[in-house]
């Protein structure tokens, strides 16, 4: 995640964070959000502005006349810097949830209220994403980037779920190719760490790869081989033996002149012989 960090004033040492390239907030990664941006303003020193432990200094200082505290308009032009880039990290659609805060501990607990609301319909809520989520034609990072991520939701609301029913979802919407994965780890006595079971599906997930690419570079072959094989450099795979054909004709010439004449003789009537051959003249 990076962020720009620009001091806005030197003297007082206030610092304006861009938080454009973190997560955008959704109604699913809360817990990705909170922790980048917490840890973002932790590194900077500033996270009490979000979780309440920096506490505003008095706006008055107790002078005769009363008069304005440096210290508070240093705090509250601090305070608007974080408050402008978290509203920065928050899509159109959810900017009107905190139209109506006035600070950055503000704006954060009521996004905090909002996503980590440990109530039952949001509870079901993740279960049943859960249920229904299927690899489809996501990788395997992403398919368990989306899972773990309800896991760490549902800690965070204080319903965590066990380690073998985290792995019942995760294989629940696996296609068949992975099915030799699901039936060695189940065939262990005990289940195996999640970072394991990723590690898994990513070797399967590789050797499918590597099987479809196979079979994409040698269908083209194959198929080439089957077209072009009755052609060869543009001519008839199948050409009549020409010496066959001479052979056989000049056979059929022999056969005639060895059998002598067919015909029909004209003093007996007889097939075979011609008239000059006939018995009767003898």
């Amino acid at each position: 995640m990076a962020a720009i960090v620009e001091v806005v004033d030197m003297a007082q040492g206030l610092l304006n964070i861009n938080m454009m390239n973190t997560t955008k907030i959704t109604s699913t990664n809360y817990m990705t959000w909170s922790l980048q941006v917490h840890s973002l303003l932790d590194g900077y020193e500033l996270a009490g502005y979000v979780d309440g432990s920096s506490v505003p200094p008095d706006q008055m200082l107790t002078t005769d006349p009363p008069t304005p505290n440096p210290a508070y308009a240093k705090w509250k032009r601090q305070d608007k810097l974080i408050y402008s880039g978290l509203l920065g990290t928050l899509s159109p659609s959810l900017q009107p949830l905190v139209s109506k805060t006035k600070s950055a501990a503000e704006m954060w607990k009521t996004i905090s209220t909002t996503y980590a609301n440990p109530s039952w319909g949001h509870i079901q809520q993740i279960r049943l994403q859960l249920k229904q989520a299927a690899k489809g034609d996501k990788t395997v990072d992403d398919y368990m980037q989306s899972l773990t991520s309800r896991f760490d939701q549902l800690a965070l609301l204080g319903k965590p779920l066990a380690l073998e029913e985290q792995l019942e979802f995760i294989f629940g919407g696996l296609p068949e190719d992975y099915k030799s994965v699901i039936d060695q780890v189940e065939g262990r006595e005990t289940p195996p760490s999640i970072l394991e079971v990723h590690e898994k599906l990513i070797n399967k997930e590789a050797k499918i790869m590597a099987m479809a690419l196979s079979h994409t570079t040698s269908s083209p072959t194959s198929a080439h081989v089957a077209t072009t094989r009755p052609h060869t450099s543009g001519k008839p795979f199948y050409r009549p033996n020409q010496t066959w054909n001479n052979n056989k004709q000049q056979s059929r010439k022999d056969n005639r002149i060895t059998r002598g004449y067919q015909g029909k003789c004209q003093l007996c009537g007889v097939f075979g012989h011609s008239a000059q051959r006939c018995s009767r003249l003898q």
